[in-house]
């Protein structure tokens, strides 16, 4: 004895596909390529003795902050903006953490011999450079 329902086979795998392709289409446009230069991407340290156990990681989706007692703070990267300024260039990352606005202004430097260089925009005086991953 067949029982009729109202749910036939097409609707029951249709309404799934069509949920899926609908998620693919929201992902598509509301994804924005951040376009975060690779020369940027790693971890970040100084020898200044105020911030010496201190650093910082950029990756292409989050930008991430640990201090001295081990905490982290990790936001997701929204938009990165560039403009030349003589021999550096002046970054300004805007990001999120925990749903509150935040922004990161530094200039990178590239130093060919000795590697390059970020000065954050309101600490000038500070240089932090590139951890080599290989040398540790």
């Amino acid at each position: 004895m067949r029982v009729r329902t109202s749910w036939s086979f097409t609707k029951i795998v249709m309404i799934p596909a069509l949920a899926f392709v609908g998620m693919l289409i929201f992902f598509y446009w509301t994804y924005k390529d951040r376009n975060i230069p690779l020369q940027l991407i790693g971890d970040w340290n100084t020898c200044d003795p105020n911030y010496s156990d201190r650093y910082f990681n950029i990756s292409p989706t989050t930008v991430s902050f640990t201090t001295g007692d081990g905490t982290v703070s990790t936001g997701w990267i929204k938009e990165i903006k560039t403009v030349q300024s003589g021999v550096s260039i002046l970054y300004t990352i805007e990001y999120d953490v925990n749903g509150a606005p935040n922004e990161l202004s530094f200039y990178y430097e590239a130093q060919k011999p000795k590697g390059s260089s970020i000065r954050f925009k309101n600490q000038k005086n500070i240089i932090w450079t590139k951890i080599d991953k290989h040398s540790v």
